[in-house]
């Protein structure tokens, strides 16, 4: 069986291991951890109390603060699922550091799970009956009146924990409401106010080509949906709670309809989230729906008055395999009686073949250094170019000593010879560069393609969305003063709206990763 997922073009990027300090807009850095496992506390919501603004950490508790919340003396609102909410003073926080931020869990035992109005004092409720009214009560939780939100978006690819292709922007997106389509319906748009490529991260153009079922890049073991749309788009098809009654990927399927029918329940534990409770319950999709070559689980959080779904996880795996293939993870938090997206993530793995595309560019040889220098087509792995062996210079049937090989550039080796090895030191113009013979192995690319053969290459392609500020009743505007993002170009095609609203009052939180080796 196939797996089926909703996948367009993309343009992903980026990660390494050092926390950039440097900005050229003075920021304030965090990090939210769980104070007892010291590990980050995962899409952590970061508010600006009194202000309806607010970030969302990424994966790893990083967020970045515009300075303007720290000289304004504003206070920080911390929260999360499972943890003590927490407030901070912001000029509390160190300039030119990472702010370490630990919260509190906050979690209890199952034992007073009840229904809520029961005549009895305590009936204990099955997991898949609360799934159920949770999805009965979607149309009563969720806005059926037009709003909009105004969000943080960006879009890259992981591979050997770095980011490639990183694109990243701020949009105001407008929403007719739950009841309409939220692909189709004219009024459901988005307004591009600020998008661009990430130059600080490496990019890749062979990761970001188009996806196809038996060509280049290829998602092993699933079809690809055949929806439509730009990279905007098929992250928001994703989103099975705003799509409950449309078909979505596997084995979620239809979330209305399939969602209970799919998969097993149980009460893990319940949560809070500013003192309000909510059920943890895991979830693990049936075997006859997944077939034998597939499983997929996740986790999905309900709220112990309301049955609003505050948040959803789904992973799918490939048997016998501990990390998933793609995975989907969508918050909505309440404001007023109302809950509202906060943010969602979409992750699959890929695969692309790679013909000969890490090459030789180009061969010179510097008297003044007795060396000679290699360029290549792609930025190096720096640790694949150490061994003298790799390399191999014969002049006039002569093999050349080597003495040592350094990186000059990313993408450029100098290779230095042993002093007195050419006699002269070496003058080698048009016709002697014809002499001149070589051989370079065993050096990779910076993506892991190997030197003039054909590679595979595993990666993580990403697109994400995190809500900084939400517009409770707010209309689309007219197309007069907007020009709204075409739902199937691509979005570094789409038109920016320089003046719809004022982007420098947001901030673009680009992942507190460097670049470096």
């Amino acid at each position: 069986m196939k797996l089926r997922l909703l996948i367009f073009i993309t343009y992903f990027s980026l990660v390494s291991t050092n926390v950039i300090i440097a900005q050229e807009n003075k920021e304030i850095l965090g990090q939210i951890i769980n104070e007892v496992t010291q590990e980050g506390v995962v899409y952590a919501t970061v508010s600006i109390k009194g202000k309806d603004k607010g970030v969302v950490a990424d994966e790893d508790g990083y967020f970045r603060l515009p300075y303007i919340y720290k000289a304004s003396n504003d206070v920080l609102i911390i929260s999360s699922i499972g943890y003590a909410t927490l407030e901070i003073e912001v000029n509390t926080l160190e300039d030119n550091i990472v702010n370490i931020i630990g919260l509190e869990s906050k979690t209890e035992s199952l034992d007073n799970v009840v229904i809520q109005g029961s005549k009895k004092k305590k009936e204990f409720i099955p997991a898949r009956k609360i799934v159920d009214r949770a999805i009965k009560k979607i149309n009563d939780n969720y806005p059926k009146i037009p709003h909009s939100y105004i969000a943080y978006y960006r879009d890259y690819q992981i591979l050997n924990k770095k980011f490639f292709n990183l694109n990243e922007g701020i949009m105001e997106v407008f929403d007719a409401g739950f009841h309409t389509n939220a692909l189709l319906y004219k009024d459901n748009q988005t307004v591009l106010c600020d998008f661009k490529s990430n130059l600080e991260f490496p990019r890749d153009s062979l990761l970001a080509i188009a996806y196809s079922e038996k060509g280049q890049k290829f998602i092993k073991g699933a079809t690809i949906g055949g929806s439509g749309g730009n990279e905007l788009s098929i992250l928001n098809i994703h989103n099975v709670i705003r799509n409950y009654a449309k078909q979505s990927f596997s084995f979620i399927d239809v979330f209305k309809q399939n969602f209970l029918l799919n998969h097993e329940f149980r009460l893990s534990k319940k949560l809070y989230l500013n003192d309000e409770p909510i059920y943890e319950i895991k979830f693990f999709a049936k075997e006859k729906v997944t077939g034998v070559k597939n499983t997929a689980d996740g986790i999905i959080y309900i709220n112990y008055n309301t049955f609003a779904i505050h948040k959803l996880e789904y992973y799918g795996y490939e048997a016998n395999d501990l990390s998933p293939f793609y995975s989907v993870k969508i918050e909505y938090k309440p404001k007023g009686d109302k809950m509202y997206l906060n943010y969602i993530s979409f992750n699959n793995r890929f695969d692309v073949k790679s013909e000969d595309n890490f090459k030789i560019d180009d061969v010179t040889f510097d008297k003044s250094e007795n060396a000679f220098f290699v360029t290549f087509n792609n930025k190096l792995n720096k640790k694949t170019i150490e061994n003298k062996k790799n390399f191999r210079f014969i002049y006039k049937k002569k093999k050349l000593k080597i003495n040592k090989i350094t990186a000059t550039k990313d993408n450029i080796v100098k290779i230095t010879l042993v002093k007195g090895t050419l006699k002269n030191g070496g003058d080698f113009d048009e016709d002697s560069m014809k002499d001149l013979t070589y051989k370079i192995k065993r050096v990779q690319d910076a993506v892991g393609r190997k030197l003039g053969k054909v590679t595979y290459v595993k990666a993580n392609q990403y697109r994400e969305l995190f809500v900084q500020e939400v517009f409770e009743s707010k209309q689309r505007p007219s197309t007069e003063h907007v020009v709204f993002v075409n739902k199937r170009d691509v979005l570094s095609e789409s038109i920016i709206n320089e003046n719809f609203t004022d982007a420098s009052a947001y901030w673009i939180n680009t992942p507190l990763k460097s670049t470096k080796d």
